[in-house]
């Protein structure tokens, strides 16, 4: 358990350095509603619970962003609430273990971002959450082995959120493909 913490610990303080647009960025995904498609997820676990917890009309399909996040060779879901949980500031997701399914990590905002960077199997995970015209939280969420902890949260304003999504446009941008309508 003290190891756990050290090496959480240690990340932190590693990733806080990475909020400051001039320092060197990790890279990653970038992850946001565009990237979300409908899909039936496996009816077990805590998948059944999450068509209620994010308030999907029972006649609607969760949207998610499906892949191998951990590379134990079983597909993982990062899952969107409905949109009338979403608004300026974002929309909750949960990170669901494709092997188990179980659900791992609760994250809000937008852009999500899936670094490479991995701790106990999965990869660490950022988010920025608007919370007006030019501020806003960018957040650090660390596997701890069994659930993703917050280990930071940063309010950034002004030219400090221009500067950081300057520097997260590195991160690969996953968008779905639209059929030619545009839908």
């Amino acid at each position: 358990m003290r190891r756990n913490q050290f090496l959480i610990f240690t990340i932190v303080m590693m990733l806080a350095g990475n909020v400051r647009a001039e320092q060197a960025t990790q890279s990653g995904i970038w992850i946001d509603s565009s990237s979300m498609t409908e899909m039936k997820l496996p009816a077990a676990g805590d998948t059944t619970s999450l068509q209620l917890d994010f308030e999907y009309p029972e006649n609607k399909i969760l949207k998610a962003f499906s892949t191998d996040f951990n590379g134990d060779g079983v597909t993982d879901y990062l899952v969107e609430a409905y949109e009338s949980l979403c608004g300026t500031g974002g929309c909750p997701y949960a990170m669901v273990d494709g092997k188990t399914n179980k659900r791992i990590g609760d994250f809000s905002g937008s852009p999500i971002l899936v670094l490479d960077q991995k701790i106990n199997g999965f990869p660490v995970i950022q988010s920025y959450g608007h919370m007006n015209v030019d501020s806003g939280s960018f957040v650090t969420y660390v596997f701890d082995g069994k659930k993703y902890q917050v280990v930071s949260s940063v309010f950034v304003s002004g030219q400090s959120v221009k500067d950081l999504f300057k520097s997260l446009n590195s991160h690969r941008k996953i968008k779905v493909a639209q059929d030619k309508k545009g839908h």
